[in-house]
């Protein structure tokens, strides 16, 4: 049988996984990983692979883009999360519109900003 790490049971211990065989996550437990960079991550031996879902919501452009961590360390050293409810609003979120709006094939005229599919 495999010994698992401590974080392994911690996990176990704390965390739901979607998508997941529970029954063999006890057995076998997680693949933890440490660290990212482009396309690859590497687990906590060091063994690297190929992450095929990085682009499934927020790491469309690979991990460790040094262009987007200096981006957003600015951002959120100026104004880390507002949102768009009563009037409000902010530079980033209307440049982007605008943005958004000039690349559209279809001929937009507003852009809606939201947080998951369920509001789209």
């Amino acid at each position: 049988m495999k010994t698992l790490s401590n974080s392994a049971m911690r996990d176990i211990e704390v965390l739901l996984h979607p998508t997941t065989n529970l029954a063999a996550h006890r057995t076998h437990g997680p693949l933890i990983l440490d660290r990212a960079e482009g396309v690859h991550v590497w687990d906590t031996n060091g063994k690297r692979y190929i992450e095929g879902l990085a682009g499934l919501w927020c790491a469309a452009l690979g991990y460790g883009n040094q262009e987007l961590v200096e981006t957003a360390r600015e951002q959120m050293s100026r104004l880390s999360f507002t949102h768009l409810f009563g009037g409000r609003s902010h530079e980033p979120a209307i440049e982007l519109a605008e943005k958004l709006k000039e690349l559209s094939p279809a001929p937009t005229s507003k852009v809606f900003f939201t947080s998951s599919g369920s509001e789209a």
